[in-house]
């Protein structure tokens, strides 16, 4: 029987801690208050992101086998079976907590989960279209957020800011894998070729530094705090330029800092 361990590994649990994280601050950010609509919501935040996880575990097994043979669906250690299943009972579980807090997140969700799932089945093998849908949806926690406390316009600025920090860490993440990807996708790297890659990680992060120094019109302090997440983001498009892996890594980073300049910037 599998551990809990693995399937705490399965859902990436701090990934789905970091959704959570950003649902409580998009609410706390938007309106200054926390309900327990948006305590469901984060809690629906927690099982989407194992939905992602769990349909990417199992598109990859082959690929993770050679890139990530330690994974638990890669290694043996959950089968494929109950790994789908739970992804089917999770998918219900996301659209009951926000059916319970308001009907057009419920309609998003749905809207969601058929992404999440078509992703992983198809779109996934064709790169750069994944990318860009894997980009929005890790951001969509501030518009979930947002929406849970009666703010969602303040959520979707959110969202754009968040968004092109996000295509750019799944980018790096093709860049790292490119060897492993080869012969199973087709993503940019492989594509168009590791230089292209790299023009679109800057080209992302340096997207990411514009909408920052704009928002600093409106939110100065919020624009400020964020400085060291451009700093991190550098720091990763210097490694993804000096064929270096960790890239990833340091633009979940910047997004965890995110999430705390949020929070730390309402007043």
């Amino acid at each position: 029987m599998s551990s809990p361990d693995e399937w705490l590994a399965l859902v990436r649990w701090r990934n789905a801690l970091l959704s959570a994280a950003g649902v409580f601050a998009g609410a706390w950010w938007s309106a200054g208050q926390v309900t327990l609509d948006v305590a469901l919501v984060m809690l629906a935040a927690i099982a989407l992101t194992a939905v992602a996880n769990a349909t990417n575990d199992l598109a990859d097994i082959d690929i993770d086998r050679v890139a990530h043979p330690r994974r638990p669906l890669a290694s043996g250690r959950i089968s494929t079976h109950a790994a789908r299943h739970f992804a089917i009972a999770c998918s219900i579980v996301a659209v009951l907590l926000v059916a319970i807090v308001d009907w057009l997140l419920a309609l998003l969700t749905l809207a969601v989960l058929a992404i999440m799932w078509a992703y992983s089945a198809r779109f996934k093998r064709y790169g750069l279209p994944g990318n860009v849908a894997v980009a929005v949806l890790a951001s969509l926690p501030f518009l979930y957020g947002a929406r849970a406390v009666g703010e969602i316009s303040k959520g979707a600025l959110l969202v754009m800011v968040a968004a092109p920090l996000h295509f750019a860490r799944e980018v790096a993440k093709d860049v790292d894998d490119a060897a492993a990807d080869r012969g199973a996708r087709q993503t940019l790297p492989l594509k168009r070729g590791i230089g292209s890659a790299r023009l679109c990680v800057g080209a992302a992060v340096a997207t990411y530094a514009v909408a920052v120094a704009l928002l600093g019109f409106v939110h100065p302090l919020f624009a400020i705090l964020l400085v060291p997440t451009i700093f991190l983001a550098g720091l990763a498009v210097r490694r993804v330029y000096r064929d270096r892996d960790g890239a990833p890594a340091l633009l979940k980073a910047a997004m965890a800092l995110a999430i705390a300049a949020l929070i730390i910037s309402r007043r």
